[in-house]
């Protein structure tokens, strides 16, 4: 893939976490004539291999909307130097204009578009400037194009071809499925579920991370672990940029032996290679999301475990989360009447003066132009006005015509619910599951999972409420000294003739406001 890079040629590269997908990039950055830029979603993933390369002095600059004032004007300087140079960003600060400019002075070998998935999966985390980095790069020159994900089904590779505009992209595809990950499914539910996540943080070799759907999960999940003395990290959205910055280096430092509990939101670019299990609290939205997750344990060819506690109530918490962030049909519809009324009046709408007219949010407007535009109703200038290319009388009835594609989207995400309980349910190895999921054939059984190992039986005793540790006493110190003019053995004056030295209170458990569950055994 690296050879046909540096040839020029476009690839779609399809490796699962851990077989050096940076790689790809990082070694034609330090040979091509002129600057690779690689475009990420993934700030802290920027950050960390920003940091890593400086040290080894590979020529590199970092350029998002974290960069400011003089660090930003030296990035911009640098870029415009040219020559062999990474560059890295983010799909929004790539539409800049002073980015484009720097870039259009520079010119660009080649651009790597990491985690290219997005491009295809709308969920709750969309971000529509994904769909724009085929038109900004054409804008740019139209540089050869390299597209990298973990996962992808043909579907995915097939959203990613069109929205970028590769032409003829060569395909360099490993399985998603590594031979040292164990995985494992166990229904469970309710109260029983939590029991069994705490007897496999008790038993499992750590680091590991706990994945829950949602915050609120997180919190409970975290708090439960305290009680059990159980070292733990939590992240996810709710929490402040540097309360998740502070436990992630916690989680990340070498050596520490700790348990991270998160939201989808963690893991993306992280690389820690000794991680030895992943545990899905709560079902993913997908088989995507889960083998890109649990892809994340042992990196370092060690043997690591991969347990889904499934619950098939589950579903419904993504089906509500799906159908607050998919833009719906009637949203497209409003869009194309406003445009309508726009054009009918020979006027030429700028973004927020139309998202009002439509009363749409400005993040759901920009989504729907971007579909617009690929379908050549309207042309996007760099955050100037809107080019209506439609006629009045026409725009609105094609609009709604493109409403399909959204409808086709909801099915699809019913349809990976669907595929993700059968995965669950299937009485087949897990890995010959996963790859002919992903467009593979190989029908060798894994040895590892439990279906291979034969499904444990787990004892009554599995499911019982789990004793909480007992506090340990601190043991006061006896003062070595005597105050002047105290006997020996007398006690201190504040203390009454025979009485016993107080001991000290024993710190109460964290608690949520509404008593320890009734999952803990307080005897």
């Amino acid at each position: 893939m690296i050879r046909a890079a540096l040839a020029g040629r476009e690839v779609l590269v399809v490796l699962p976490t851990g077989f050096g997908k940076s790689a790809c990039y990082q070694v034609p950055s330090m040979v091509l004539p002129k600057p690779v830029v690689l475009i990420s979603p993934l700030l802290a993933l920027l950050r960390d291999q920003h940091e890593k390369l400086i040290k080894r002095n590979i020529p590199c600059v970092r350029l998002d909307g974290t960069v400011r004032g003089k660090l930003r004007r030296e990035a911009l300087e640098r870029i415009v130097a040219g020559g062999s140079l990474l560059v890295m960003t983010t799909p929004e600060t790539l539409g800049s204009a002073e980015a484009a400019e720097a870039l259009r002075r520079s010119g660009i070998s080649l651009a790597a578009i990491d985690e290219a998935h997005c491009i295809s999966a709308w969920g709750h985390d969309f971000r529509p400037a994904y769909l724009q980095i085929g038109e900004r790069l054409r804008d740019l020159g139209g540089p050869s194009i390299m597209a990298l994900t973990a996962t992808a089904t043909e579907n995915v590779r097939e959203d990613i071809v069109r929205f970028l505009g590769l032409s003829a992209p060569e395909l360099v595809a490993a399985s998603p499925h590594r031979a040292n990950l164990a995985f494992e499914v166990l229904e469970s539910r309710s109260e029983a579920r939590l029991r069994a996540l705490m007897r496999f943080a008790k038993r499992l070799r750590r680091p590991g991370i706990i994945y829950c759907s949602t915050t609120r999960e997180v919190d409970n999940v975290y708090m439960a672990l305290q009680m059990l003395r159980i070292p733990a990290h939590r992240y996810h959205g709710k929490m402040t940029s540097t309360e998740r910055n502070h436990e992630q280096e916690m989680y990340m430092k070498a050596g520490r032996r700790t348990v991270m509990v998160a939201t989808s939101a963690f893991g993306l670019g992280i690389d820690k290679p000794d991680i030895r299990y992943i545990v899905h609290y709560q079902a993913p939205a997908s088989l995507e999301q889960y083998v890109q997750e649990a892809g994340r344990a042992g990196r370092d060819g060690q043997k690591a475990n991969c347990i889904l506690l499934y619950d098939p109530d589950d579903r419904t918490i993504h089906e509500a989360l799906l159908a607050k962030s998919r833009v719906r049909p009637e949203q497209l519809y409003r869009l194309g009447a406003a445009l309508a009324a726009w054009k009918g009046e020979g006027r030429t709408p700028e973004r927020e003066p139309l998202a009002l007219s439509a009363q749409l949010s400005s993040r759901v407007t920009e989504a729907l132009l971007s579909v617009l535009e690929e379908a050549g109703l309207v042309s996007l200038a760099d955050g100037g006005p809107i080019e209506i290319l439609a006629a009045a009388e026409s725009i609105e009835a094609q609009s709604r015509s493109l409403a399909g594609q959204f409808e086709t989207l909801r099915t699809q995400d019913s349809r990976r619910l669907d595929n993700l309980g059968e995965y669950a349910h299937s009485a087949e190895c897990r890995a010959v599951f996963l790859r002919r999921y992903f467009g593979e054939e190989d029908g060798t059984t894994c040895g590892l999972c439990d279906i291979c190992r034969g499904r444990p039986e787990r004892p009554d005793s599995f499911w019982e409420p789990i004793a909480q540790p007992e506090h340990r006493k601190k043991k006061r110190r006896r003062r070595r000294g005597r105050r002047r003019g105290q006997p020996a053995h007398a006690p201190g004056p504040a203390a009454a003739p025979g009485a016993r030295a107080e001991a000290p209170e024993t710190p109460e458990l964290p608690s949520d406001g509404e008593g320890v569950p009734d999952w803990v055994d307080d005897g």
